[in-house]
C-alpha cells in the first residue's frame, strides 16, 4: 500500500486556493527567458547562487568557468518539465507524463484541483493555470538547454556534455510538436537582454527544430565515442539516434526511423535521474501517486486500455483500499513504477527503438517478422523494464493471422503498456488519428466521465497558453489537427 506522505515544506507561504494562486502568479512565459535552471523560492533548491532569488542576469554565467552551472541548469529543468517536481508542493510542476497521462487513457484524476480534472475531461483551455504552468515548465527547459548549448559551442564545443544539453533541447522541441497544437512561438533573449518575439511554428516546423538538435548532437557524440571511447559520447550517440528515430515516426518515415532505431543495444537505458537532495529534484510522477492524486485508469470511457484489470507486469499497481485525495469515490488505484523520490525517468530506451523497428516491419506488412519481433521482446521482459524490476518473461501472443486493424490495435497496446508513464501515450493516440485514419471518437475516452458523470469535451492536444498573449506574433492555435 502506498503511504500517502505529507505535503513538502515551501520557504514561501503556498496558497490554499489552486485558481488564485495561479492567477495571483502573473507568470508569463517570457519569465522563462531570463531563468537560468527555473529555481524555486528555497536556496536549497537552486543549482545556482545569484543575488536574485529567481533569476541569473544574461551573461552572468557567459564564460566557461559557468559551463558546469549551466549544464546542471538544463538537467535539472528538463527533469522538472517532464517528469515533474514537489517543489511548490508540486502545484505548479505536475510535468508533461502526468499531465499526459491525464488527458488519455493512463490516469484519472482523483483529487480536487479543477484544472487537472479538466484535462482529464479532455477539456483543454488556453488559460488553463495548471496547464499555463507546465508550458512554463517545457519552456523553461528549452531556454536552459539552448543557454548551455550556446556556452558550450563557445567555449567547449567537442565535450559530449555538449551533446547532451542538445539533445535536450531537441527533446523540448519534440514534447511541444508531439503533444500540443500547431502554432507554438518560440521567443529568445538577445545579448542585450531584449526580447525577441517567435513566430508561431508549424507542427512540422517543431519537428524539424528538433531534429536539427539531434543531428548536431549526433555529430559531437559520434566524434567523441570515436575518438576517445568516452562512455558519455556512446551514450548520447543512442540518445541521439532514438530521438531521431521518434520524429521520423512521428513524421511517417517508417524505413527511415526503423534504419536509425536499429543501431541502439536493446539494454540502452538513458532516465533523467531523481534525487532526494530536495523536492525540486523528486521524481515527480512519484510525488503525485503520494498525494493521492492521479490514479491508473482501466478502460476509461471505453477506448481506454486495460491497465489495471489487465495485470500485466509492465504496468504494476496496486489498489490502496481508499478514495483518493478527493476523499470519496472508486478507490485510488497506485502506479508503482516510481516507487521513491529517487526514481528514475526513462526518456531514451532500446525498447523504445526495438518497438520502432517492430512497427515499420508491420507498416512495410512484414507481419511474420512483426510479430517475432514482439513476441521476442515479450519473451525479455524480465531485462527489459527501464525500473530495473524483475518479473517472469511474458508470453507470446502478437500474431500475423490477425486482421491489419487488430494487428494495428496490438502494437500500439504493447506500445502503452512498455512506454506505460513514459511520455509516449497521447502522441501514439494522435498519431493513430493522423497516421492510422482512425477516429478520435475511437481512439480517446468518450462518453460521461466515471468520476465526475460530465461529457468528456473533445481535446486531443495541449493549447498554446495564454500567457503566450503578449507575443504580438502569437494568435493561438493554428489548428487543432492530430
Amino acid at each position: 500500500m502506498v503511504t500517502q506522505i505529507p505535503p513538502v515544506p515551501r520557504c514561501r507561504a503556498a496558497s490554499a486556493r489552486p485558481i488564485a494562486h495561479w492567477a495571483q502568479r502573473g507568470v508569463r512565459v517570457l519569465l522563462a527567458l531570463l531563468l537560468v535552471s527555473g529555481a524555486a523560492a528555497c536556496n536549497v533548491d537552486r543549482l545556482l547562487t545569484t543575488k536574485d532569488k529567481d533569476t541569473s542576469p544574461v551573461g552572468s554565467i557567459n564564460s566557461a568557468t559557468g559551463l558546469p552551472n549551466a549544464y546542471a541548469g538544463a538537467i535539472s529543468q528538463f527533469q522538472v518539465g517532464w517528469a515533474g517536481s514537489a517543489a511548490d508542493l508540486g502545484s505548479g510542476n505536475e510535468g508533461q507524463i502526468n499531465m499526459t497521462a491525464l488527458l488519455t487513457d493512463e490516469y484519472i484524476d482523483l483529487e480536487t484541483f479543477p484544472t487537472r480534472i479538466a484535462v482529464d475531461q479532455r477539456i483543454t483551455a488556453p488559460g488553463n493555470g495548471t496547464l499555463r504552468g507546465n508550458y512554463l515548465d517545457l519552456s523553461q527547459a528549452r531556454v536552459s538547454a539552448e543557454r548551455a548549448a550556446g556556452l558550450y559551442q563557445q567555449f567547449d564545443p567537442a565535450n559530449p556534455l555538449h551533446a547532451e544539453v542538445l539533445n535536450l533541447a531537441g527533446y523540448s522541441y519534440l514534447v511541444f510538436a508531439e503533444d500540443y497544437c500547431s502554432g507554438i512561438p518560440f521567443d529568445s533573449i538577445a545579448p542585450n537582454g531584449k526580447i525577441i518575439y517567435g513566430q508561431p511554428l508549424t507542427t512540422d516546423s517543431m519537428y524539424a527544430r528538433a531534429m536539427k538538435d539531434f543531428q548536431a548532437a549526433l555529430v559531437i557524440a559520434a566524434a567523441d565515442s570515436a575518438a576517445n571511447g568516452d562512455a558519455k559520447g556512446i551514450e548520447q550517440l543512442s540518445v541521439s539516434r532514438i530521438a531521431q528515430a521518434r520524429v521520423l515516426l512521428d513524421e511517417g518515415q517508417f524505413a527511415q526511423a526503423a534504419n536509425i532505431a536499429a543501431l541502439v543495444p536493446l539494454s540502452f537505458v538513458y532516465a533523467m535521474e531523481g534525487s532526494s537532495n530536495s523536492p525540486r529534484e523528486y521524481n515527480g510522477v512519484w510525488y503525485f501517486t503520494t498525494q493521492l492524486a492521479f490514479s491508473v485508469a482501466d478502460n476509461e470511457g471505453g477506448n481506454g486500455l486495460d491497465f489495471v484489470s489487465g495485470n500485466d507486469p509492465r504496468v504494476p499497481s496496486v489498489d490502496v483500499g481508499t478514495p483518493g485525495f478527493s476523499g470519496v469515490g472508486q478507490d485510488f488505484i497506485s502506479e508503482e513504477l516510481y516507487t521513491g523520490p529517487t526514481s528514475n525517468t526513462p526518456l531514451a530506451t532500446g525498447l523504445e527503438a526495438a518497438l520502432i523497428v517492430a512497427e515499420a516491419e508491420l507498416h512495410a506488412g512484414q507481419d511474420s517478422v512483426w510479430a517475432k519481433q514482439l513476441n521476442s521482446l515479450r519473451k525479455s521482459a524480465q531485462t527489459l523494464l527501464a525500473s530495473g524490476d524483475s518479473i517472469a518473461p511474458l508470453t507470446g501472443d502478437s500474431t500475423s493471422t490477425a486482421s491489419s486493424t487488430l494487428r494495428v490495435s496490438v502494437m500500439f497496446r504493447e506500445r502503452a503498456f512498455w512506454l506505460y508513464l513514459t511520455g509516449h501515450r497521447l502522441s501514439d493516440m494522435r498519431r493513430l488519428i493522423r497516421q492510422y485514419h482512425r477516429a478520435a471518437k475511437d481512439v480517446f475516452p468518450t462518453g460521461l466521465d466515471v468520476v465526475t458523470g460530465s461529457p468528456y469535451g473533445t481535446s486531443i492536444e495541449f493549447p498554446v497558453s495564454s500567457d503566450e498573449s503578449n507575443n504580438p506574433n502569437s494568435h493561438g492555435c493554428l489548428n487543432n489537427n492530430a
